[in-house]
C-alpha cells in the first residue's frame, strides 16, 4: 500500500512539473513572440523614416514582416539589412581603392581618339572610360564558349584568374578543373574564386582540394558560416570572369556546368551568351577580379604584388589586338550608385530606332521599367525576350507580371521556346551599340548582385553577331498577344501579382 502511495505521489508530481513547464514554456514562448513583433515594427518604422533603400523595397519587406509576423523577422534580419550601412575592414577598403587608382592612371588606360558620344556619358557616370585596340568575339551557347575558353586556359604562360558564380563539378566542371590543376603543377600562377552561396549545392566538398594540392590559391566569396556573417547571404557574387595572362578575357552569362552545353533533361537547348576579349579592355576584367580578391585576402599588403612596377607589367599590360572600342563597368551592392543598372539606361535612352533586349529574369525596379516604357511610348521598336519556361517559379512568374504593362507602353514581348531555356544577357540598340554580361535585367542584378557588363560600339564584329542572333532568337520565340493574357486563369494571376509583389527582395 505505502508503495502504491508513493507511486501515486511521484505521478501527481510529474503531472504537476508537467502541467508548470507548460505554462512556463507558453508564457516564454508568449513573450518570445510580443518581443519579435516589437522588432518587427522597429524594423518597419526604420524602413519607413530612415533606411535609404528604394520605396518599393522598403514596402515588400514591410509586407512580408507584417503577413508573417515572426518568420519575416527572421527573413529580414537574413537577407534584408541594406547593404549600404556595411563596415568594411579597413584593409578591405585600402587594398581595393590600391588597385584602383594605380590601373585607372595607367597610360594604357587613357582615352583613345574619338571615342563613341554614349560611351563618354558612361564614363562620366561611371569614371569607367571606354578604349579602344580591342578584338572582340561573341561567343553564342556553350558549344562556341567552353572550346574557346579550354584553348585559351591551355595557352596560359604565366597567370590564369578565374571566378564563378556557379561551378559544377561535373564532367565539363571537371574538365576545366583538371587543366587548371595541370597548369599550376607547370608553374602557372592559378587564383579561382566562387561565389559560396551559388556554388552551395553544386560543388562536392573535396572537389578543390587537388586543385589547392598542386599550388592554386581559392577563395569563396563571401562564405556564410554562421548568423553574425549572414547580412551577405542576399548580397552574391554574381560576375563570371577568366583573365588569361593578362591579355585575354572572358565574361557573360555561362557559368560552369553541363546544363550550359544543353546536357540535361530539364531544356532541350540551354541559351546563352558569352564574349571573348583580347587588347586594352581586359584591363578591366583583371580589376574587377582583383579587387573581390583581395577583398577576400583582407589583409594589409595583399594588393602591393599586383600594383608594384612588376606586377603592372605581369597583370595590367595587355597588348593592343584590334580596332573595337569597349568598356568594362561592374558594380555591386555597396556602390553608392547603382552604376551597371544607370549604364544600362543611358544605353537604353540613347535609342533612336530600337531596343532589343533577352534576359532570364525580367523584374525591373521601378526607375528602369518605367525608362523603357518610356522608350516605347516614344515609338521606338522595343523588343524583349524573356523565358518561355522558367528554371524558378518566383522569378519566372514576377517576369511575366511584367508583359502586360510593356504590351501597353507598345513594346513586343516574346516567350522562347517552351522546351527551352534562355539565360543570356544582352541588349542591343539601333543595331551600333549594345552591351552582354552577367547583369539580368531585373532587381536583383540592379541592386544586390555584384555584376559586370561590357559595353560595345560601332557596329564591330560582336555586334553584328549580337543582331543576327536576336534575329534567329525571335524565330523561335512566341509574341505575347493581348487575347493571352485575358485567358491567363485567375490563379496564375495570383501567382504573377504575388511574384511581382515580392519581386524587389527577390
Amino acid at each position: 500500500m505505502k508503495k502504491r502511495f508513493q507511486l501515486l505521489i511521484l505521478i501527481l508530481l510529474v503531472l504537476a512539473a508537467g502541467i508548470f513547464l507548460k505554462q512556463w514554456s507558453e508564457m516564454i514562448l508568449y513573450i518570445a513572440g510580443i518581443i519579435v513583433e516589437i522588432i518587427g515594427m522597429i524594423i518597419a518604422l526604420r524602413l519607413i523614416f530612415i533606411d535609404k533603400r528604394g520605396t518599393n523595397s522598403k514596402v515588400a519587406w514591410i509586407a512580408v514582416i507584417f503577413v508573417l509576423p515572426i518568420f519575416g523577422v527572421f527573413i529580414f534580419l537574413f537577407f534584408g539589412r541594406n547593404p549600404q550601412n556595411r563596415i568594411f575592414h579597413h584593409n578591405q577598403t585600402n587594398e581595393m581603392q590600391k588597385i584602383i587608382e594605380e590601373v585607372h592612371q595607367l597610360e594604357g588606360h587613357v582615352l583613345g581618339a574619338n571615342p563613341p558620344e554614349l560611351s563618354k556619358n558612361i564614363w562620366s557616370l561611371t569614371g569607367i572610360k571606354p578604349v579602344n585596340g580591342n578584338a572582340m568575339e561573341l561567343l553564342t551557347n556553350g558549344e562556341e564558349t567552353f572550346p574557346k575558353i579550354i584553348a585559351a586556359l591551355k595557352e596560359a604562360k604565366d597567370h590564369i584568374h578565374i571566378q564563378y558564380y556557379i561551378y559544377r563539378s561535373d564532367e565539363i566542371g571537371t574538365e576545366i578543373r583538371d587543366i587548371l590543376i595541370e597548369k599550376a603543377k607547370a608553374g602557372v600562377e592559378v587564383r579561382f574564386m566562387y561565389d559560396d552561396w551559388g556554388c552551395a549545392k553544386t560543388m562536392h566538398e573535396n572537389f578543390l582540394e587537388p586543385l589547392k594540392e598542386a599550388g592554386a590559391h581559392i577563395h569563396a566569396f563571401d562564405p556564410i558560416r554562421s548568423i553574425l556573417v549572414a547580412r551577405t547571404a542576399n548580397l552574391r557574387n554574381h560576375r563570371k570572369i577568366i583573365v588569361i595572362d593578362g591579355q585575354i578575357g572572358f565574361t557573360g552569362g555561362l557559368n560552369i556546368g553541363e546544363e550550359y552545353r544543353s546536357n540535361t533533361p530539364e531544356f532541350a537547348v540551354w541559351r546563352d551568351t558569352h564574349i571573348m576579349i583580347s587588347g586594352p579592355a581586359v584591363l578591366e576584367l583583371q580589376e574587377s577580379f582583383l579587387i573581390d580578391w583581395v577583398y577576400m585576402e583582407n589583409k594589409a599588403g595583399s594588393a602591393n604584388l599586383f600594383v608594384c612596377e612588376e606586377g603592372i607589367e605581369r597583370y595590367f599590360s595587355p597588348k593592343p589586338d584590334g580596332q573595337d572600342w569597349a568598356q568594362v563597368v561592374y558594380g555591386g551592392p555597396y556602390d553608392k550608385e547603382k552604376w551597371v543598372r544607370d549604364a544600362i539606361l543611358d544605353l537604353i535612352d540613347s535609342a533612336k530606332t530600337s531596343v532589343w533586349i533577352a534576359s532570364p529574369y525580367f523584374v525591373p525596379d521601378e526607375e528602369a521599367l518605367a525608362v523603357l516604357r518610356r522608350v516605347a511610348m516614344s515609338g521606338i521598336d522595343v523588343r524583349v525576350i524573356i523565358p518561355g519556361k522558367g528554371d524558378r517559379g518566383i522569378s519566372f512568374h514576377g517576369s511575366n507580371a511584367n508583359i502586360e504593362t510593356m504590351l501597353d507602353a507598345g513594346a513586343k514581348m516574346y516567350a522562347y521556346r517552351d522546351d527551352s531555356f534562355i539565360h543570356a544577357k544582352t541588349i542591343l540598340v539601333d543595331g551600333d551599340r549594345g552591351a552582354v554580361g552577367t547583369a539580368n535585367f531585373d532587381v536583383r542584378s540592379f541592386r544586390l548582385n555584384h555584376e559586370l557588363m561590357v559595353f560595345l560600339y560601332d557596329e564591330d564584329p560582336a555586334l553584328q553577331k549580337m543582331k543576327q542572333d536576336f534575329l534567329n532568337d525571335f524565330k523561335v520565340s512566341k509574341l505575347h498577344t493581348r487575347e493571352e493574357l485575358r485567358q491567363k486563369s485567375f490563379y496564375t494571376k495570383i501567382k504573377e501579382n504575388l511574384s511581382s509583389l515580392m519581386s524587389p527582395i527577390l
